[in-house]
């Protein structure tokens, strides 16, 4: 590409990030980095009422977290801010200013119960509708309402019978007949700028030349045009990104997906694992490649690459690459580093507890880490007041699973040296003499042990628990079981 590839997130700082903005600055990022581009961070905090610091502060962390740098905007600044919209009013009132004085646009001393009271009208008749007020009250009229202290609005003249046409870089040809648009507001009433008018002031200066967003913003591109067109500027090149939908093909709820990033954060997903989640819902690279590095995915990305269907948000997924992530794609250091603040923060220990032991058990439970979170499932390592799960009892406190394991105790109690290795040979061992199945002793074993039928290898668990611990652990239940059982005698 001759001209340099300039590009740019605008999120509103109204609410948290969720998973569609993360993806759109991914895709905004990557495309910048595939062409060597900038990509810039711009905060639309022109909703004065419901914008934030706060909103903004978790926009930079959580495009910090991501690791997705931004060229020119908040805490970098850049050639072509202020880069909070905010902070650009007497930018967007003097670009206003021309429209008005070239007679492209105009005020509106409408009021919201008049408009409303039209609109109805025209639907009960079920007649197409565009709000178009020009020269509809007289001087006087004006002044009049002037004079109730009605704050007037400044639409844009939209001209009639005006076809529009651009090509979407993802859904090919889009029209719209400028008929069909109401004369839309592009400065309210408290003289802050609307969307569409301030996105097009904006990109132009930043000098953004491929807009990148999601599909629900196709619908004001032909608005945007008109303005392009009405101030003689260069029109960028478009692409809008598909919806992101649950497996029900529904929208995303908090419950599937629709999250801020930092819970996914939070929760003890990788910001490479996410990352890479995130570029492929949409975007494929071809020839079925899933797991990818950053650098990777900056060589092979293409905006024509992009599904225009909705792409689908699948949980499961997300959790399988985290665990690869986990596993395969981070060192022993980095990993231990990551996980213990969540050994931590669940109250299993202290930063006190023995350095080498708390590392043994954080490795063990490695493998079976969908999140760093799940850590907390390790609680049996560090407490003997753990929960049994229901199911698990149910299959397994029995007489005949108790009669096993307390006669096998008996076997534990020989074991002078309880490593992994001693203990699987006794247990082996005794099987072999019962006639058992290892299996028959195992699953009780373990679930009497851990209250869990799942976990890591057993004979490891066993060691780091400690003799004590397990043979203490044997004998409540046990106790427990036949306390119960006389009981009921």
């Amino acid at each position: 590409m001759s001209q340099m590839v300039r590009v740019r997130i605008a999120p509103s700082p109204t609410g948290f990030f969720h998973i569609g903005s993360a993806r759109t600055a991914l895709y905004n990022w990557l495309f910048a980095r595939h062409n060597n581009g900038k990509f810039i961070l711009r905060i639309e905090d022109t909703d004065l009422t419901r914008s934030s610091r706060e909103m903004t502060r978790v926009i930079i962390d959580s495009l910090n977290w991501l690791g997705l740098d931004w060229d020119e905007g908040p805490e970098k600044g850049g050639n072509y801010g202020p880069y909070f919209q905010s902070e650009r009013k007497e930018i967007y009132r003097e670009y206003a200013q021309r429209l008005v004085n070239e007679g492209k646009a105009y005020w509106c001393y409408c009021t919201q119960e008049e408009i409303e009271r039209e609109r109805s009208e025209y639907l009960s008749r079920k007649m197409n509708w565009q709000h178009r007020c020009r020269n509809k009250f007289t001087s006087e009229e004006i002044e009049r309402r002037k004079s109730q202290g009605i704050m007037p609005a400044l639409r844009f003249g939209v001209p009639l019978n005006k076809v529009i046409v651009f090509t979407d870089i993802i859904h090919g040809s889009v029209e719209k007949n400028s008929s069909d648009l109401e004369d839309f507001v592009i400065m309210k009433s408290d003289g802050m700028p609307t969307y569409n008018f301030a996105c097009v002031i904006d990109d132009f200066l930043m000098k953004i030349n491929y807009v990148i967003r999601g599909v629900e913003h196709i619908a004001n591109t032909p608005k945007q045009i008109l303005l392009y067109e009405a101030f003689n500027l260069p029109i960028p090149k478009f692409a809008h990104l598909p919806v992101i939908l649950g497996r029900d093909k529904k929208k995303l709820s908090k419950r599937l997906g629709a999250k801020s990033v930092l819970d996914y954060r939070d929760e003890g997903y990788l910001s490479d694992a996410l990352v890479n989640f995130l570029a492929l819902l949409g975007w494929s690279p071809g020839g079925g490649e899933e797991v990818m590095d950053r650098e990777r995915m900056i060589r092979l990305f293409s905006l024509e690459r992009i599904n225009p269907a909705n792409a689908v948000y699948d949980e499961a997924k997300l959790e399988w690459m985290n665990n690869h992530y986990i596993i395969n794609r981070i060192d022993e250091e980095k990993y231990l580093q990551l996980v213990k603040p969540f050994v931590f923060s669940a109250g299993l220990t202290d930063v006190n507890e023995d350095k080498e032991w708390l590392n043994r058990v954080c490795l063990l439970m490695r493998p079976r880490l969908k999140v760093l979170k799940d850590i907390e499932k390790a609680r049996y390592f560090f407490k003997d007041d753990f929960e049994y799960e229901p199911q698990a009892l149910k299959k397994y406190l029995n007489d005949t699973s108790i009669s096993l394991v307390k006669e096998f105790k008996m076997s534990l109690e020989t074991i002078e040296d309880f490593r992994s290795d001693v203990i699987e040979q006794v247990l082996r061992a005794f099987c072999a003499q019962k006639q058992l199945k290892a299996r028959e002793l195992i699953h009780p074993l373990r679930v009497y042990l851990t209250g869990t039928e799942a976990g890591p290898g057993l004979f490891e668990t066993m060691e780091l628990i400690g003799k004590e611990r397990c043979l203490k652990r044997i004998s409540k239940i046990i106790k427990d079981y036949e306390d119960g059982a006389n009981s009921k005698e």
